[in-house]
């Protein structure tokens, strides 16, 4: 810190107006009257009278002097005692004063006014009307509005006052300190601009590499940066030191002491290279005319990325300055890194997220649109994905015979891999669904499809059934799929026949069933990210519910009664992040 700072005014750092703003809020929110003062008991705000007998004291010009000559006298009493004072104004009211110490140093002085302690007494009510030429009612209506302080009371304004001086205080030291730090990064702020021009990161290492040869005027500079495993410094940059220095060795953190100790964000001072024992190329330090170095981290937010390191022909001893603005430099460029790589990073992911967002469209394509027309069903469909590319899907197949096939599938994991299994599903799914009458057949095709194509952790549940042509029948099969839910005259059942996963056992065996079908039944196929969606307590929607919500929507059209079943889950979920796929379908029996 500079000396000029010990003598800078409370005024030349805060500011009058600022304090006034502070002064203000504090007296209203605390219900006092209140002032600032500088040390040398000059008023520097105007009184905050939050009271109508100060206020009633204050409106005169008499009355003003009296308040202003009684605030200095506990002004000057608090300056004397170095500390909170207490006491009586003239008015009989109990009157705070504190001095704002900054490092030792009174820079000024708060002075509160607050209710009277056992309330005015008459006679002083008379001598101030009397005094001050004030109306003797008016003033007893405005003082019998104070109600007394209580010892409670007094100890919190005691502490708010405290508080109140010692923020000052250290907002004082605050401002002169960042003074201090403006003033040593002004020669470093055409560096700034350098940097902020540019985002190819080695564009960046030369320049910084340069402008410090430059503006501490030593012989040459180095900057090394980590590698990705953190244990050795690689040389990025380097200004006026000869290939053969540099090639002088690997360097290892846990083996440079000089290195490692910058590392953990100390800086150290070399005085001489040549005779140093922390110097492991010693030979090669005389051989380039190397002798004083100074060695700092370049560090941005707590994260150290490497060191830069200046070196002298002779012997030099660095000032607090130079130190300072060595490391305020590294620090420069360590965040000059940081934003290129960052930005770099953020162009990657825009491109991924902008291929993510092609990838979604091309996948919502392969989702019908709408259901296929039919004269005995009517079908309501929603497909609300977690992520752009989703794992779940559904299919129809219009068949001969006025028969229609619904399939609903959810592949294992999220994101683009789990779409691209999605999509090698579906298209198996559409060949064999095509060429097969069973339902059972086209999902062991299906099955072995997807287990010559994929890893053993990679798998799918899916569900095909096949409407009748007149709706009275749903031939289907189950492979590991939630089992639909049938709703019948106020009863559900569960459709669960079938077998194992598909992706797993190229042979396993899959069964078939036959449902018949009604007027009026319903059937609601779904992946598990229905039953499974969580609310902020972590408790699942489940079956049970999703049960209760069919029974209770049943009268509705297919198309509406989608959509309500996803509402009754999202109003269960609340604001919960959603986890995972959300498919339905619904065949609801003409």
């Amino acid at each position: 810190m500079s000396d000029r700072s010990h003598a800078t005014p409370l005024t030349e750092v805060i500011g009058a107006s600022q304090l006034q703003e502070i002064q203000d809020r504090f007296a209203s929110l605390v219900h006092v009257s209140m002032r600032i003062m500088a040390a040398d008991g000059r008023l520097i705000t105007q009184p905050s009278c939050t009271s109508e007998f100060c206020r009633m004291l204050a409106s005169i010009s008499a009355g003003k002097a009296v308040c202003t000559a009684s605030a200095e006298q506990a002004a000057h009493a608090a300056t004397e005692s170095r500390s909170i004072t207490t006491g009586r104004c003239h008015a009989e009211l109990m009157q705070y004063s504190t001095p704002i110490m900054r490092d030792g140093e009174q820079v000024g002085t708060i002075v509160i006014g607050d209710r009277p302690g056992h309330g005015i007494p008459s006679d002083s009510l008379d001598a101030l009307a009397v005094d001050l030429g004030l109306d003797r009612k008016e003033l007893a209506e405005a003082a019998a509005s104070l109600s007394p302080s209580t010892p409670e009371r007094e100890r919190t304004i005691e502490q708010l006052l405290e508080l109140l001086a010692a923020t000052l205080g250290a907002m004082c030291r605050q401002q002169i300190e960042l003074g201090d730090r403006v003033e040593e990064l002004t020669t470093v702020c055409d560096l700034a601009g350098m940097l902020a021009g540019t985002d190819d990161l080695q564009e960046i290492l030369d320049a910084v590499a340069v402008r410090v040869c430059e503006v501490m005027k030593v012989k040459a500079c180095g900057i090394r940066l980590l590698d990705e495993s953190g244990g050795e410094l690689v040389v990025r940059a380097v200004h006026n030191l000869s290939q053969h220095y540099l090639d002088k060795g690997a360097i290892r953190v846990e083996e440079n002491p000089i290195d490692g100790a910058a590392i953990r964000g100390e800086t150290v001072y070399i005085e001489d290279a040549r005779t140093d024992p922390r110097i492991r190329f010693p030979k090669q330090a005389r051989e380039e005319g190397i002798v004083s170095g100074l060695c700092v981290p370049m560090t941005y937010r707590g994260s150290t990325i490497g060191v830069v390191r200046v070196y002298t022909d002779r012997v030099t001893h660095f000032g607090d300055l130079e130190v300072a603005l060595l490391r305020a430099i590294a620090s420069l460029a360590a965040a000059a890194i940081i934003n290129t790589r960052l930005y770099t990073d953020r162009r990657a992911s825009d491109e991924y997220e902008r291929q993510l967002r092609d990838a979604g469209e091309i996948q919502r394509r392969m989702i019908p649109a709408e259901p296929p027309p039919h004269r005995c069903i009517s079908f309501g469909t929603v497909y609300d994905p977690s992520l752009d590319v989703g794992g779940d899907f559904f299919d129809f197949l219009e068949l001969p015979n006025g028969q229609v096939g619904v399939c609903i599938a959810d592949v294992v994991g999220k994101g683009i891999a789990a779409g691209l299994m999605m999509a090698s599903i579906r298209s198996a799914f559409r060949a064999y669904g095509q060429t097969l009458a069973e339902p059972e057949a086209v999902v062991s095709r299906v099955n072995r499809h997807l287990c010559r194509d994929t890893l053993i952790s990679e798998f799918a549940t899916l569900f095909y059934g096949v409407f009748s042509a007149d709706g009275r029948q749903l031939t289907y099969c189950s492979a590991g799929h939630d089992p639909p839910l049938l709703l019948r005259k106020g009863r559900v059942e569960r459709l669960n026949i079938g077998g194992l996963v598909i992706g797993v056992d190229p042979n396993e065996p899959y069964a078939r069933e036959v449902q018949e079908l009604e007027t009026g039944d319903v059937v609601v196929f779904y992946t598990d990210g229905v039953v499974e969606a969580l609310d902020f307590d972590d408790r699942a929607f489940g079956r049970d519910r999703l049960e209760r919500s069919l029974l209770r929507h049943q009268e509705a059209e297919a198309p509406t009664l989608a959509q309500q079943l996803l509402w009754d889950v999202r109003r269960f979920v609340g604001l919960a992040r959603q986890s995972d796929d959300i498919t339905l379908v619904v065949a609801k029996i003409d």
